[in-house]
């Protein structure tokens, strides 16, 4: 980790933590070599997470896919806290000299106070944010149709302080049911789904999973050698 980089981030996010306001939450992910984690966080009354709580679901998904080989950020994403708030997210990809990502500068909107804001002088005027006309044309009908394709293919981050978490949030909870006796098959299938989103780049995850699943770790290791090289 270059550590003079990484200290001028953290500086940058207690700044834009104060100038921006209670309603912004500011996080420097570091990233390092198999180990993954909030280096540092203002506002984070938002999200619930602290200092060196594990990334993302979408963090490791950008990461694992090389998304800041090909843009320098990604902008306003949806995103979902661990008590239901909507917000919209930013990231901006931190990189060395070599173009590798080093950390992610993110910023959390959370607008709720607005959205109540606004359909509170809606409904002063008898009015609801999703009414239309009765009559629409065909353009307007087509133009509808294409907004909501663009919402059920947004991306959405659902924000996690533990990798059981996200673990849960990416495997159908019934099967990491303890009194569930998984087959084999079942075991490298949940492995390969959790591979395929960058949990175990995080420090731990090995773990973690093991204990979810109720195996030893040389199995979990064992499972990723077979995983990587079916992909090769």
């Amino acid at each position: 980790m270059n550590e003079k980089v990484m200290s001028h981030y953290k500086k940058l996010v207690e700044f834009l933590g104060i100038v921006l306001g209670e309603n912004y939450e500011v996080i420097l992910h570091i990233i390092e070599k198999d180990n993954s984690y909030v280096g540092a966080i203002a506002n984070n009354h938002i999200s619930g997470r602290t200092n060196n709580a594990p990334l993302t679901e979408l963090a490791l998904k950008m990461m694992k896919d090389k998304t800041y080989q090909d843009k320098d950020y990604v902008t306003n994403y949806k995103g979902i806290t661990k008590l239901g708030t909507e917000i919209r997210g930013s990231t901006y990809f931190i990189k060395d000299e070599n173009k590798e990502l080093i950390g992610m500068l993110c910023i959390n909107f959370d607008f709720s106070k607005h959205k109540k804001i606004a359909n509170d002088i809606l409904d002063l005027a008898q009015l609801q944010l999703n009414m239309f006309s009765p009559i629409e044309d065909e353009t307007a009908t087509s133009k509808k149709k294409t907004i909501e394709e663009h919402h059920d293919n947004e991306i959405i981050e659902y924000f996690s302080d533990s990798i059981d978490e996200i673990v849960y949030s990416v495997v159908d909870p019934s099967l990491l049911n303890p009194n569930i006796a998984l087959k084999q098959e079942q075991k490298i299938e949940i492995i390969n789904q959790l591979y395929k989103k960058g949990i175990f780049q995080l420090k731990g995850a090995v773990s973690q999973v093991a204990e979810l699943l109720n195996i030893s770790e040389p199995s979990v290791y064992r499972y990723l050698k077979m995983i990587d090289k079916d992909k090769k």
